[in-house]
């Protein structure tokens, strides 16, 4: 029986400023990105994790040691977690966010999702 390929996954904090989006790379330190909607942020993100990660290309065990699943990264009311989910290839294009919702209660759930819904909704507030 063959190895499966997996993904590799990265958790980010996405915090609404003003007037743009702030993504922090929780593994990564040193990474960031920014855009003045959601999707542009998002956007730039995939790219710089591409451009971190194709340096270390040839040495899957480094990419692995930055992964994680989850994080212990508080939020407030203008900031959510996610989870970047990166291909082996390391393809910036193939590179899917995922919301990080919470399992402790379907209220708190609901509340989460309803948070992000407002602070990435593209239409004035």
């Amino acid at each position: 029986m063959t190895a499966a390929n997996h993904d590799y996954t990265f958790p980010i904090k996405i915090t609404k400023g003003t007037d743009r989006f702030f993504i922090q790379f929780l593994t990564i330190p040193q990474l960031t990105a920014s855009g003045e909607i959601y999707a542009e942020a998002e956007y730039y993100a995939y790219r710089v994790l591409a451009d971190h990660l194709l340096a270390l290309k040839t040495q899957p065990a480094k990419i692995e040691a930055l992964t994680g699943t989850s994080a212990e990264q508080t939020v407030d009311d203008q900031s959510f977690l996610s989870l970047i989910i990166v291909p082996q290839n390391l393809d910036p294009h193939k590179m899917q966010a995922q919301f990080v919702i919470p399992h402790d209660t379907p209220e708190h759930a609901h509340n989460e999702i309803n948070k992000i819904t407002r602070l990435i909704n593209e239409e004035p507030q």
